[in-house]
């Protein structure tokens, strides 16, 4: 039997946010899901990692992990992450 892996891409980028005064450091490195479909591995200021990638329902990238450590991230952030991470990776 010959097995053969389909070779992931991913890209790692790091950059800055400001949200309400307060300055975030974005870790966001890409990969794909079984399905296809474009996530995110996600680190703020060091933070465990959580994943985003694209709600349909609200049509834009959000913090889709709905463990504990995805309800950690403030509102604000959240949504500046998944801009950035549109506007950055997705496009």
């Amino acid at each position: 039997m010959n097995t053969r892996k389909n070779a992931t891409r991913t890209r790692t980028e790091e950059f800055e946010l400001m949200v309400d005064n307060i300055p975030f450091i974005v870790k966001a490195t890409s990969f794909q899901t079984y399905t296809m479909e474009t996530q995110y591995r996600v680190s703020v200021n060091g933070s465990p990692v959580y994943i985003f990638g694209w709600h349909p329902e609200l049509k834009k990238v959000t913090a889709i992990d709905r463990g504990t450590a995805a309800n950690n991230i403030p509102p604000k952030v959240a949504d500046a992450i998944g801009d950035q991470l549109y506007n950055r990776m997705a496009a």
